[in-house]
């Protein structure tokens, strides 16, 4: 699979989902629910978003990065609402030696509501004026390639390309070994820039391997019991499997195993999807750790009873997101349909 990363925002550990936080106080994966008294407008979809501010006159920023130089390009998915334009970036993508952070390609909105690509501090292309004003969702796109000839980066705003340069988009390495989301103001008085639906698509594969889309990434959560449940409650028991699974995101409440090949699966939610929407992927989240030793786990789904089992991922010590895109459904490898949803189960192996 291409898909590098989702995340919705509705986690409620980032550290679980992003390698470095550099968060103000109001710079959190929050619910909106418990933001209301300071903040007076909704995630733009599910219960959560990023909110990014200012700390003592530093940006505050999530970053995920790359121990290899696998990646020589990616597609970027967010939406974003900017409370301020003040041409400070928003997004960067890093193209630098790995463990070094000096060198990207990155994307500033001006005050004139203009998008502008640099790589460095040096100007590469500017969109039109008025392609974003504040305080409005916008969904982003962005193709970073660099090289230093014939790199690219094109910006698309709510489906739109209104940013398109090819050239040197480099200083230094042609692979990509960082991206980090930033907030996009110097002032502390303002509300800070809001991130949902986030999402980076590698180009290997043959399914999400270009750009997302304008996403909107519904949340689904475990409802019922599924076909099985080899896994045991620990923490505080809450009586069903699928209670611990909804509440998983703190460590009160969880499922375990110490054995090898264990399933555990539920029945989800089905969401109420936008007249004309279509489903791209049905992403499986799990926050996992291993709690000694070494540990594996798999992400899966049963479609109408064809069981698929995503290859298994290495748990570390601490809490992590472990995340599979399936973009086909399995039962007919044809692109999934509304009604798929009633005849889904999702769920994770040992």
């Amino acid at each position: 699979m291409a898909r590098i990363f989702s995340s919705g925002c509705e986690e409620a550990d980032p550290l679980a989902l992003w390698d470095y936080v550099y968060a103000a106080t109001k710079a959190s994966v929050v619910a909106n629910v418990f933001g209301r008294d300071q903040f007076t407008f909704a995630p733009r979809t599910g219960r959560g978003m990023l909110l990014l501010g200012m700390i003592t006159n530093a940006p505050s920023y999530v970053r995920n990065t790359f121990a290899v130089t696998t990646y020589t390009e990616f597609y970027y998915g967010f939406a974003m609402r900017a409370p301020k334009m003040e041409s400070r970036a928003f997004f960067r993508s890093g193209c630098d030696i790995v463990g070094t952070f000096s060198d990207y390609n990155e994307l500033r909105l001006n005050a004139n509501g203009s998008i502008q690509a640099y790589r460095n501090g040096t100007s590469l292309l500017s969109s039109a004026a008025g392609v974003i004003t504040i305080d409005t969702w916008y969904y982003i796109e962005v193709w970073c390639k660099p090289r230093n000839v014939n790199g690219r980066v094109v910006v698309k705003v709510d489906g739109v390309n209104i940013l398109d340069y090819t050239g040197d988009t480099t200083d230094d390495a042609e692979y990509i070994t960082f991206y980090e989301l930033l907030c996009g103001h110097n002032d502390s008085s303002y509300n800070p820039y809001a991130f949902d639906d986030i999402v980076v698509n590698d180009t290997s594969g043959v399914v999400n391997n270009t750009y997302p889309g304008v996403v909107r990434l519904m949340p689904i959560r475990p409802q019922n019991a599924g076909t099985d449940n080899d896994w045991s409650r620990a923490g505080v028991d809450l009586g069903f499997d699928m209670a611990q699974a909804r509440n998983g995101t703190f460590e009160f409440a969880m499922l375990q195993t110490a054995a090898a090949d264990q399933l555990v699966n539920f029945d989800p939610e089905i969401p109420d999807l936008p007249a004309g929407a279509t489903i791209t992927n049905i992403i499986v989240t799990a926050r996992s750790r291993v709690q000694a030793g070494a540990g594996v786990i798999a992400p899966m789904v049963i479609a109408n009873g064809t069981v698929n089992i995503s290859a298994d991922q290495t748990l570390l010590s601490a809490w992590r997101y472990i995340q599979y895109a399936w973009a086909l459904n399995p039962e007919d490898a044809a692109a999934w349909a509304e009604a798929d949803l009633a005849l889904l189960e999702i769920g994770v192996s040992s």
